[in-house]
């Protein structure tokens, strides 16, 4: 039960996270004021999010027993695993993925003008930021066929991003 929580928590905020970054991706190549389309999306950005908080809660219960030397610890054994390298300080990429996420759901819903208004080096400093940790998570770190969701999902971004009609005053 505890491993299902694990996956599905976080297979559930990546597929969200996928989705409103998408959307992000179309929204700024086709600026519309849509008040649905924006409240969707923060629908969407927010569930990623609480999605992702369970995954984060249900790690530190099941398995490293709320604490953060043993979150360290496997960190440093799975970048071993993979890299040949023991190095445990990825779990402050996490952690600042965590609250990078969460401030900016608050930042959504708390100031709705001044999140849709903000300088465009901030959405994609934070954009870049999450999805290079995502991939991490998602492909890098990932086994099997999730790895290859990761890749087909990426992909799909990357041709939202270039296959997204470019309208005048976008992005």
């Amino acid at each position: 039960m505890e491993n299902q929580l694990l996956l599905w928590s976080v297979r559930i905020a990546m597929l969200l996270y996928v989705t409103s970054l998408a959307r992000w991706i179309w929204a700024a190549h086709n600026p519309v004021e849509n008040a649905s389309l924006a409240r969707s999306q923060r629908y969407i950005w927010t569930l990623g999010c609480l999605a992702f908080l369970v995954h984060v809660a249900a790690a530190f219960h099941f398995r490293h027993d709320w604490s953060h030397q043993q979150a360290l610890l496997h960190t440093a054994e799975e970048t071993e695993r993979l890299v040949g390298w023991s190095f445990g300080g990825g779990i402050y990429f996490s952690y600042v993925f965590t609250v990078s996420w969460c401030l900016d759901v608050a930042w959504m819903w708390f100031n709705q003008e001044s999140h849709r208004k903000r300088a465009r080096w901030i959405t994609m400093a934070l954009h870049v930021f999450l999805l290079a940790i995502s991939i991490n998570g998602a492909i890098v770190f990932a086994t099997g066929p999730i790895r290859w969701v990761g890749i087909v999902l990426l992909g799909l971004l990357g041709a939202c991003y270039w296959l997204t009609p470019r309208q005048p005053g976008g992005h």
